[in-house]
């Protein structure tokens, strides 16, 4: 969900929890909310679920979604936060 506005966007980036547990305010994953890549099975983002990952930590990225997507679950994200 980062971009380069991020403090340390060249380290590190904010991602969202994704699971195939399905919660009423989860956002479902379908295959056209991607650019590129796909999940395997039906997903769902945990937008209350937010974390910043060093980007040498990650091994393998699954797929990129279209940027409506991502402001999607970074407006979500923020109503769990506080901020409207």
């Amino acid at each position: 969900m980062s971009d380069a506005t991020h403090p340390l966007h060249d380290e590190e980036a904010l991602y969202a929890a994704v699971t195939t547990t399905r919660r009423a305010v989860a956002i479902p994953l379908t295959d056209d909310y991607f650019t590129s890549g796909y999940l395997p099975r039906k997903s769902y983002v945990n937008p209350w679920t937010v974390v910043s990952i060093r980007h040498a930590d990650i091994l393998e990225e699954e797929g990129r979604l279209v940027e409506s997507t991502t402001e999607k679950i970074a407006r979500e994200a923020a109503g769990f936060l506080g901020v409207r």
